[in-house]
């Protein structure tokens, strides 16, 4: 294996606040030190030309399609698109499509990843067919491998199933990742509560769904001692529901959408399918209040929310259209924007793409520091860019991104000492 050295990088550590000048030096894919005059003699040398270098994001919520949907994502097209925006490890979340509720399911998709340039985790279904029903067989599908548990896009309405699942889960201490939506205010909407929505009289969600929904998880986490994950906030109403739910002491943890957090209700007004997501985009209000809750630290990490599909599901009325879009090759660029517009600083910004992640998780990358693993991301925080779906490596193109200007882009990933992504040629 090839040892590397990197010089002249502007190292950024979240895990740690570090932000300096200096070198970071390689040996057997793990970082052996960081410093200066590190270099060993039979070291390979990357001047990265004060371009910044961090830890490889962690993704905890990215989805492919099922092997017999033609032309669809695959864990192979998943990965490029990954890598070609500095993640490094990606967790594949079930899906109606593909709800991976079997324990035979998980070890198949474990056996599929072992040849991918990324480090890929399984998601768990904690329902059959995510119906919310009948409780997949949890202990079984944790001793395959399943790194986490989440019931997809539809939450559990019925409480006494809820917590059967999350005491199940918690027996495995596995986090039990639900979508903050009641039931009954969410079911066929399709939009948030504004003005816009009532004149085009669109199906609306309140944001109230969302704070009444982690009430009601939160007690049945508070009942069980589960680990519960709020899987992707987007109201200021989310937001506190969260934060009175951590002074209780409930061991709960919270997500956020790359599309909640960098756009707005306003980007869904000219009815666009390509901005019908899930949840739905909300008001700047909201958005800034999740800005917020990212900033300090009450919300744990930002997910790609990557939700490849056909477009024959996309290209419909706004109404009609599957909700979802592709967005793992600009989530980075995505959040850079936030920095540049002085919303969150470097360090707020790429601490719930790495270390955030990692900690809720147990794993030992997204940090740097000696021993961890050399998951890197070298990237030009200023470098300006397009991004056009024609161009992406994911195999669909549905995506609220196209065509977007962006400003920081990846030029090298790194998964385990190996490059996997370079764009320095």
């Amino acid at each position: 294996m090839t040892n590397f050295t990197f010089r002249n990088a502007r190292i950024v550590d979240p895990a740690t606040g570090r932000d300096e000048l200096g070198s970071l030096r390689i040996e057997n894919g793990l970082i052996a030190d960081i410093g200066e005059g590190i270099a060993q003699e039979d070291d390979h040398i990357i001047d990265a030309n004060g371009a910044i270098l961090a830890p490889a994001l962690i993704d905890l919520r990215a989805s492919i399609e099922p092997a017999f949907t033609p032309g669809g994502e695959t864990l192979d097209s998943l990965a490029r698109a990954a890598v070609s925006s500095g993640v490094g490890t990606i967790v594949v979340s079930p899906t109606m499509q593909m709800p991976i509720d079997q324990p035979e399911t998980v070890t198949s998709l474990r056996s599929s990843t072992l040849p991918l340039p990324v480090r890929t985790l399984i998601c768990a279904g904690a329902t059959i067919g995510l119906n919310g029903e009948t409780l997949s067989e949890l202990g079984l599908m944790a001793t395959s491998g399943a790194a986490m548990v989440s019931q997809g896009d539809y939450p559990i309405s019925d409480t006494a199933t809820l917590r059967n699942v999350l005491s199940y889960a918690s027996g495995f201490e596995l986090w039990l990742a639900c979508p903050p939506r009641d039931p009954g205010l969410s079911r066929g909407a399709v939009a948030t509560e504004s003005e816009a929505a009532a004149r085009y009289g669109l199906n609306v969600e309140p944001t109230v769904s969302e704070r009444m929904a982690i009430d009601r998880d939160a007690c049945l986490a508070e009942l069980t001692g589960a680990r519960l994950m709020i899987d992707r906030v987007s109201t200021r109403d989310g937001v506190e529901a969260i934060a009175r739910a951590r002074k209780r002491g409930i061991e709960i943890s919270a997500t956020i959408s790359i599309a909640n957090l960098t756009l707005n209700a306003v980007d869904a007004d000219g009815l666009d399918p390509a901005f019908r997501l899930s949840p739905p985009l909300r008001s700047e209000e909201d958005r800034m209040a999740v800005v917020a809750a990212v900033e300090s630290g009450l919300i744990d990490a930002v997910v790609s929310d990557h939700h490849p599909m056909d477009l024959d599901y996309k290209a419909q009325p706004f109404a009609e259209a599957a909700p979802g879009s592709t967005s793992i090759e600009t989530v980075l660029a995505a959040m850079l924007g936030l920095v540049h517009e002085e919303e969150l600083d470097l360090i707020s910004a790429l601490r719930p793409l790495t270390s955030g992640p990692a900690e809720l998780l147990g794993l030992p990358q997204g940090r740097l520091e000696e021993g961890a693993p050399a998951d890197l991301a070298l990237i030009d925080g200023d470098a300006p860019w397009v991004f056009n779906t024609k161009d992406s490596a994911s195999a669909r193109r549905n995506s609220a991104w196209h065509n977007r200007r962006f400003q920081g882009r990846v030029l090298m990933t790194m998964v385990n000492g190996g490059i996997v992504h370079n764009l320095r040629g």
